[in-house]
């Protein structure tokens, strides 16, 4: 199968579970439920949506005969591969911190993102969610924003290495970020983006950022749903000696 009608697919399926949200949703609205009502029983829905797309766009995927140059280079060895899962993780999570820093303290952008504070409040209110945000989620990200949408630029830009992976990071970042419908913390989805893209190109396995994303979003799930209360109160510390230490950092940068 060409890997083109391949691309195509992957993200009209991917594209196809997040409308097919709206056939439960206008049911249960019919059925005489409000909207809120409505969503939160499309949820079990979703997910499955979610499920079954995640398992065709693997199998198809298994099918691609013209690979790009990551997909067709020599894969990392077994040890290897855990190696990079488990250190993408930490560094996932150090880079999401990094740049929610810059995005905050810096560009004056809001602490909280409107999007991550729904997703959250959903898993709390209907735990079947989390199987999405964890499992199903993303391994449909992984497939359409680094395999197809990174893999193909950095595939078509020629020249140095270098520069079309850097071109390509910041264009999948940026339609990643749109996809999430959260612009004000475009900068935190071009921090994953780097880090999932560097996974895949060092590793040439997309198992590689789907396992390190997964790992990523359920330690997050953890700390927001579980120990939300603690989180907090790090946030709060962290306010406190942020304020502290930014206007030293603003100085020393000429900011």
């Amino acid at each position: 199968m060409k890997r083109l009608w391949v691309n195509i697919l992957t993200v009209m399926i991917y594209i196809g579970s997040q409308l097919s949200v709206l056939i439960p949703q206008y049911y249960f609205i019919s059925q005489g439920h409000t909207l809120a009502d409505a969503i939160k029983l499309s949820i079990p829905y979703y997910v499955l949506s979610f499920a079954i797309a995640s398992i065709i766009v693997i199998l198809i995927n298994l099918k691609v005969k013209n690979k790009t140059r990551v997909e067709s280079a020599k894969k990392s060895d077994a040890l290897t591969t855990v190696a990079y899962i488990i250190g993408g993780f930490f560094v996932s999570l150090f880079a999401q911190m990094l740049f929610g820093m810059i995005n905050t303290y810096i560009l004056k952008q809001p602490v909280t993102s409107q999007n991550t504070e729904n997703v959250m409040n959903m898993a709390k209110e209907m735990p079947i969610f989390i199987i999405l945000i964890t499992i199903v989620g993303p391994i449909l990200e992984e497939f359409v924003f680094r395999k197809v949408i990174f893999g193909e630029l950095y595939e078509a830009i020629k020249g140095a290495r270098w520069l079309s992976f850097t071109i390509s990071v910041l264009i999948s970042g940026f339609i990643f970020s749109c996809a999430h419908m959260d612009f004000d913390h475009t900068l935190i989805y071009m921090g994953m983006s780097l880090v999932f893209s560097s996974l895949y190109v060092l590793t040439n396995r997309i198992i590689v950022p789907i396992v390190a994303h997964m790992s990523m979003n359920g330690f997050v799930v953890v700390m927001q749903v579980l120990f939300a209360d603690k989180v907090q109160e790090a946030q709060e510390q962290l306010k406190t000696t942020t304020h502290f230490i930014m206007p030293v950092v603003k100085s020393y940068f000429n900011l």
